[in-house]
């Protein structure tokens, strides 16, 4: 296959999509280490993409400020924005472009940019009918394969060797000065556990009860001396300071973070404990043994990746499942304080 020079990836989000798409991106990168690889993304993800080497540019989807214009009834301002971005899409013509989202939205994003070759996948793992749209399919045999084995599909379509990377993320080093100014401020010291209760919105289903949360931080506190850091993103801090006073003291409120400093607190903990989210996946990409507490989602597609970390789950006849709405929740209600601890415990006792 000829060199590429110029790619452009499209994966918009999530936090825990985006960093399960990095193995491949980074696949890609080290076969044409002369490439000039630009991410297209939406939110506050794209601020730690920015910081990696081997993802040369980053464009922002405008998604806030386009959902801003429509809540306004500003139909001008929404074209004006769309214009903008429309631009700066099309500046540019790529080699190939590769869409890792597989929705309709990435599909017509893809239609509209200016590229020899528009890959994406196929119809075992597009969404949305979006495989229609592409001008190369790449298909998978198995639909519940790992999200990183998946994207690599695509970067060993464009010809990328078949070992999936190893990925250490930068951070600029202001953000560990950020967090170790305020763990010693807080008398904030090792062992030191981060619990994280909460998962993005909608997603309450995949949630453990808070209150569970709570007497896991107290066994945590009486049986290992650890003080535990309860983590909290946008309008999450009222329920996080109510998990805090129910735990009781040697917990703490995490100090607010944006994703690279979130990143660098996440380096500096000894255990990581929390169900199915893109700060999980964080967690993982840090190095930090993670204790996962998964529910309705499917361990085989959305585990951490690598060794360094235990799943705990209720084995039942009706998960994986997508039911949002679900009364029983026996999946996520049938894990006890004492099902984690124990993970916990094997976890605090593994090799590093």
């Amino acid at each position: 296959m000829s060199a590429l020079s110029n790619i452009l990836v499209i994966r918009l989000s999530s936090l825990g999509d985006v960093l399960l798409c990095m193995p491949a991106v980074k696949a890609m990168k080290d076969r044409f280490p002369g490439a000039h690889i630009t991410w297209l993304v939406e939110g506050p993800v794209g601020e730690l993409l920015s910081c990696q080497s081997f993802i040369d540019e980053v464009i922002q989807f405008p998604r806030g400020r386009l959902q801003d214009g429509l809540r306004a009834a500003n139909p001008i301002g929404v074209a004006r924005e769309l214009k903008g971005f429309l631009a700066r899409l099309r500046k540019d013509r790529y080699d190939c472009i590769v869409d890792f989202h597989g929705i309709i939205k990435s599909a017509l994003i893809t239609v509209c940019a200016r590229g020899d070759r528009k890959i994406g996948f196929g119809a075992m793992h597009a969404k949305e009918k979006s495989h229609l749209f592409y001008g190369e399919r790449v298909h998978g045999t198995d639909r519940r394969m790992h999200k990183v084995d998946k994207n690599m599909l695509m970067a060993r379509y464009i010809g990328a060797d078949n070992a999936v990377p190893e990925v250490t993320l930068k951070v600029p080093g202001s953000t560990g000065a950020y967090i170790d100014n305020f763990f010693q401020h807080a008398g904030i010291r090792s062992p030191l556990f981060a619990v994280n209760p909460f998962s993005s919105k909608g997603t309450g289903f995949k949630r453990w009860p808070i209150e569970r949360y709570a007497r896991l931080i107290e066994r945590v506190k009486d049986y290992m001396g650890a003080q535990t850091l309860i983590l909290w993103g946008p309008g999450e801090r009222e329920e996080a300071e109510r998990l805090k006073s129910m735990a009781g003291e040697k917990a703490f409120l995490a100090c607010p973070t944006n994703i690279p400093q979130l990143y660098a607190l996440l380096e500096r903990v000894d255990m990581y404990i929390g169900g199915d989210t893109g700060v999980m996946h964080l967690a993982s990409a840090a190095q930090t043994p993670v204790v996962a507490i998964f529910g309705p989602t499917d361990v085989k597609i959305n585990a951490p990746y690598g060794p360094n970390s235990i799943i705990v789950r209720n084995e039942v006849p009706c998960s994986p499942c997508k039911k949002k709405d679900c009364r029983e929740r026996a999946c996520i209600e049938g894990i006890s304080v004492e099902d984690v601890f124990e993970a916990v415990k094997t976890m605090s006792t593994k090799p590093a």
